[in-house]
């Protein structure tokens, strides 16, 4: 494991704007630096870093972090891939700690699986090149596919033989044992190869590492399936993964989009004509993580799938997981008989774009238009179906953008829009419900279960998120003290026996906090104080990189605007009210604790107004006159705390 010293080191010596700037084009803006979007397609710049801060933020895609964040987010990093990163381009030695016995063994295990597999690779790469039955047969096969040289080895294509046991024999010899070519899924029950004369498709992970295989066999007449995958291990979960992402994620994020299709060969030869944002679902049923990984890159999926009916059903079935994203779905179904594949061959590059161009169709219309194809007429027929299509409307999360489809299928449909309003509104309460009871919607898929867990938990976050934004003017107070302490808690304070702004606020909230409405920013403080109370130096960076992702975004909101303020010094016009807001941190901080205070006294005055009035109706003056009292030494406190305010007025 890499030390906290070390990753310390790397946060402190690595410079957001040299690190961004490896990959976006930054120009200078006041205190700032600006540039186009790596993470969405934009025209007008929104992305924004500040090197005083250390962090980047943009302000249309909402993306935000320090550098060691960035290069998770750009490069798709999981967090010590991403410290390795950044060590090697500062010529930082990391610094490995010792960990418990158990972990060590568990990480040198894990470690061992990537090595095997990463020498299946080179034997299977070897084999297709260096041996006559694999030049014969596997690369003979992939030149007749129309598969050139440089493609064969951007995708490291290989062979297996159809001796027994040629690449377990290989493994041993190097000292790998059977037990890890066993988890790596590499043996079979037997003991021999898992693979066996087949063409190998390498299956690699968003960071390039080969975690599983897939082969193709070359014998026609051989009963089994044509494809052949790895089973499941611990570090391939078919579920998580989509084949070609590596190649691809680059060329995603520049087009904006990314072509979902069904086979392995249909990656290989769109990308090799010039069509590089592309994936295949591995062989599984597009699942609810995969769409997340696509996500990552761009908010835009174009299915492509054949025209026959099961190339149709295919599509239908990632429908509605892909607009509960909140993705932008089209889908463009192939001729009759063709495939990406073999159509991408026929027609070249320029056919394909112009056919996609003219064919493609948003799949929410396809499926209201193919509904209304089914019902023929039948009025029975489509009132059954209007049911399935006011399903498929619930499932879109954005609220403008619904509404939207729902005119537009009304009119297709030739149904009164407030009917299909109503339905669809009827759909999406019992959508919430099931997702709040954690029940999966029967769709005959077998991980639905699994996969509505995992959706019920996002979705518990998400709809906190949204609650978060609606409560913004009730949790301003709050929000605004964390502000000012993340913003300025290291600024030195004048006032005697207070050495920070950090240990004015926090020696302020002590007997409040109790009284806060929102956990997060009760968290903060207590953390912050907790450093503080340890001697320790407290900065921003430790909650632009905190292990918790809702402190770590908010810090990052927090800390950056999309505004610049105006340098009126710079004309010899000076601010005559107060001083520039990142130099008047002190009332600011002073101000911000006053109206918390104030907002608290208030919420008890109101709710000690409540008991007295309950106390009335019940006749209990004893309990009465108590919090009449009560009620008389919160108005003092109100008074008190109003009088230091130069302009509040209230109603009595």
């Amino acid at each position: 494991m890499i030390s906290r010293k070390s990753i310390d080191e790397v946060m402190e010596i690595a410079r957001i704007d040299e690190v961004v700037g490896d990959f976006v084009n930054l120009k200078r803006r006041g205190s700032n630096m600006i540039g186009l979007c790596p993470f969405h397609n934009e025209k007008t710049p929104s992305f924004s870093v500040s090197p005083s801060k250390n962090i980047f933020k943009c302000f249309g895609c909402g993306r935000g972090g320090d550098s060691i964040r960035f290069v998770m987010e750009h490069e798709g990093y999981e967090y010590p891939e991403a410290i390795r990163y950044l060590a090697e381009k500062y010529g930082i030695k990391l610094e490995e700690t010792k960990a418990d016995a158990e972990t060590l063994i568990a990480e040198r295990e894990r470690e061992t699986i990537y090595k095997v597999l990463e020498f299946a690779l080179g034997f299977y790469k070897k084999q297709l090149h260096d041996t006559e039955e694999g030049q014969l047969s596997g690369l003979n096969y992939l030149k007749e596919r129309g598969f050139r040289t440089k493609t064969i080895e951007a995708f490291g294509l290989g062979f297996a033989s159809d001796t027994s046991d040629l690449l377990v024999r290989a493994a041993t010899q190097a000292g790998f044992t059977k037990e890890i070519l066993q988890r790596a899924a590499l043996i079979n029950q037997h003991g021999g190869d898992f693979f066996r004369n087949r063409v190998i498709f390498p299956i690699f992970n968003i960071s390039g590492k080969a975690i599983a295989f897939a082969g193709r066999t070359l014998i026609s007449s051989q009963k089994g399936p044509k494809y052949m995958n790895s089973p499941e291990t611990e570090i391939y979960l078919k579920r998580k993964v989509l084949y070609g992402i590596f190649n691809a994620k680059k060329a995603i994020r520049q087009e904006d989009n990314c072509f979902l299709v069904e086979g392995y060969t249909d990656v290989i030869s769109l990308f090799q004509s010039g069509v590089e944002n592309v994936v295949a679902s591995s062989g599984t049923a597009l699942t609810p993580d995969q769409i997340r990984l696509i996500k990552r890159y761009t908010g835009r999926i174009t299915l492509l799938y054949d025209s026959d009916p099961a190339g149709i059903k295919a599509a239908m079935r990632g429908l509605d997981l892909i607009l509960e994203e909140n993705m932008d779905v089209r889908l463009a179904l192939l001729p009759e008989g063709d495939d990406p594949d073999s159509f991408i061959k026929r027609e070249g590059l320029k056919g394909f774009q112009d056919y996609i161009q003219e064919h493609s169709k948003d799949f929410v219309l396809f499926k209201t238009q193919l509904l209304l194809k089914e019902a023929a007429g039948d009025p029975m027929r489509k009132s059954a179906l209007v049911k399935d299509l006011v399903e498929t409307l619930a499932r879109i999360p954005e609220a403008i953008k619904r509404s939207a489809f729902i005119t537009e299928c009304a009119h297709l449909m030739k149904i009164e829009e407030h009917i299909l309003v109503r339905e669809t509104n009827k759909a999406l309460n019992e959508f919430i419900r099931q997702k709040q009871r954690g029940v999966p919607r029967d769709i005959g898929l077998a991980e639905k279960e699994t996969q509505d867990k995992v959706f019920q938990q996002e979705s518990k976050t998400a709809s906190a998120s949204v609650v978060d934004r609606l409560d913004l003017a009730d949790e301003f107070q709050e929000r605004d003290i964390v502000r000012i302490l993340l913003n300025y808690g290291d600024q030195e304070m004048t006032e005697p026996d207070v050495q920070t702004v950090a240990h004015y606020v926090i020696n302020s909230l002590t007997d409040i906090l109790d009284d806060f409405q929102h956990d997060i920013y009760r968290k903060i403080i207590l953390e912050y104080k907790s450093l503080l109370d340890d001697q320790q130096t407290v900065g921003a960076g430790h909650f632009t990189n905190h292990a918790e992702p809702e402190i770590q975004h908010l810090t990052v909101e927090l800390l950056t605007t999309p505004y610049e303020y105006a340098s009126w010094e710079e004309h010899d016009i000076p601010l005559q009210i107060q001083l520039h807001p990142d130099k008047n941190f002190k009332m600011d901080a002073h101000n911000a604790i006053l109206r918390l205070k104030l907002k608290i006294v208030m919420a008890h005055i109101t709710a000690n107004s409540n008991l007295i009035a309950q106390f009335q109706d019940e006749g209990n003056e004893e309990e009465m006159l108590i919090h009449m009292r009560m009620h008389n030494d919160l108005l003092q406190f109100r008074e008190q705390i109003t009088s230091q305010f130069k302009s509040v007025v209230l109603k009595v």
